[in-house]
């Protein structure tokens, strides 16, 4: 259900910019303030869509009970989602404080759509840690 509410935040985020692109709405942030400027829009939409697929399959396989833990999956996804989220932590910071006339730094909407990303990254692996410590490595090695 977070995983899920997660994608559906991060759909709304590559559904508004799109919006400004093509028919800019006065109560919505104006599209630059959507990106960074790290990538041109359409390989930011493309990547965008493509993060969707991945999302919305890692739903379904856990949705449908095909998805095996792996304590080695969940320490990975872990250690990367802690990392992905401490590096937006650090752009927020220096946003806020020393590079405040930094687009990227200073791009607060773009890192707050960064965290949903990292939480769901966080979310999956801490599923994939705690389901494989609670069947025990005992019932893993049978079922593989």
């Amino acid at each position: 259900m977070v995983l899920t509410i997660l994608l559906l935040l991060f759909c709304c985020r590559v559904f508004a910019q799109l919006l400004q692109a093509w028919s800019p709405m006065a109560w919505l942030p104006p599209f630059e303030a959507w990106a960074s400027g790290t990538l041109p829009y359409g390989l930011l939409v493309a990547s965008q869509i493509m993060i969707i697929v991945v999302c919305v399959r890692v739903i379904w396989r856990l949705h449908t009970g095909v998805v095996v833990p792996s304590m080695k999956a969940g320490k990975v996804l872990l250690v990367l989602g802690g990392i992905y989220g401490g590096l937006m932590c650090v752009r927020l910071i220096l946003g806020l404080t020393v590079a405040t006339d930094h687009f990227w730094f200073s791009a607060r909407l773009p890192t707050a759509f960064h965290f949903v990303l990292a939480g769901f990254v966080l979310i999956y692996g801490w599923f994939h840690y705690r389901a494989s410590v609670a069947i025990g490595p005992r019932h893993l090695e049978q079922t593989a």
